[in-house]
């Protein structure tokens, strides 16, 4: 639901989609051509260090249009969708300010969507004991703790939530995300975030191909990453860490997933080399199926294929 007259509010311009398919790439021409200036919305591009994995924008993208929220963190530091909310805001009000054109970059869609529909959180401090209770769980028994909240929570079901939720189907496998949730659910509190008045004039721009297109993006970008140098930067980041915690910065990179998961692994000596570029291909390609799903549940996304058709809506 839209609130307020639309018509007198600032625009934002939101350009998502599944991974691999360019966001990055038309962020920066469209923003050259309309005096922006761009915000990342990716959950993986805040963190220092963590760059051909996330796939990051380069120093020489960054220096052809100005980039906001990358490299703000260190990692295995405690970052929350609230935390960017906030960031996002600030950094998108200081681009008006300056009479530039905004532009919303990324594919974490719950990043994406606590701007757009200007998310209110309701937070609790971290429980220590609590999570140490909840680490050695399986993400089934995790899940389960969740969907017991039921018997205290008013529906609809968190862990089923779909769009609206701050779990996305991807969180359901990530434990630290399902530890979190199980913290703010045991205090009472909804994971369920309200929609406040939406903040801007949003148009959202969304890029898509078939799913035979897609998953050859996919597989040549994985492939391209390796050549670039993916493996030694997860290596180099491990080895950065003391020894002491470095098992504890791999278990971060793992919970991360796709990239960090399978690579950390690999080190690990979990798969070979071949093992590992299979499993990680495939386990990007059920990803962008997921992102895809959680992307058409919104009937105001303009599908386009390139920088002509994004135009038309600007």
């Amino acid at each position: 639901m839209l609130f307020g007259s639309i018509a007198n509010m600032h625009k934002l311009i939101t350009i998502l989609g599944p991974t691999a398919t360019g966001k990055s790439s038309l962020g920066i021409e469209l923003a050259q051509k309309f005096n922006g200036e761009i915000v990342s919305a990716d959950s993986r591009q805040v963190f220092r260090g963590l760059n051909i994995g996330s796939g990051k924008v380069t120093a020489d993208e960054q220096a052809q249009i100005p980039h906001h929220l990358l490299d703000i963190v260190n990692p295995m530091e405690e970052f929350s969708v609230a935390h960017f909310q906030g960031l996002a805001f600030t950094a998108i009000d200081d681009i008006l300010s300056r009479k530039k054109l905004p532009f919303l970059v990324g594919g974490t869609a719950l990043y994406i969507y606590s701007v757009i529909d200007n998310y209110i959180f309701t937070d609790v401090p971290p429980n220590p004991k609590r999570r140490k209770e909840l680490e050695g769980k399986s993400v089934e028994e995790l899940q389960n703790i969740i969907k017991s909240s039921n018997d205290t929570q008013p529906p609809p079901n968190p862990l089923l939530s779909k769009g609206g939720g701050t779990l996305s189907r991807d969180d359901l496998q990530n434990p630290r995300r399902l530890i979190r949730a199980i913290e703010k659910l045991e205090a009472g509190v909804s994971i369920e975030p309200k929609k406040a008045e939406q903040k801007y004039n949003n148009i959202i721009l969304g890029i898509n191909f078939s799913r035979e297109e897609l998953y050859k993006r996919i597989d040549m970008r994985v492939d391209e990453r390796i050549k670039n140098g993916m493996i030694e930067e997860v290596k180099n980041l491990i080895n950065t860490w003391p020894k002491a915690t470095r098992s504890l910065g791999e278990g971060w990179l793992i919970r991360l997933g796709l990239e960090y998961r399978y690579i950390t692994e690999y080190l690990q000596k979990k798969h070979t080399k071949d093992e590992m570029i299979k499993g990680l291909k495939h386990a990007i390609h059920m990803f962008s199926k997921r992102q895809m799903t959680w992307f058409k549940l919104d009937k105001r996304i303009h599908w386009i294929k390139n920088s002509k058709q994004a135009e038309k809506f600007l």
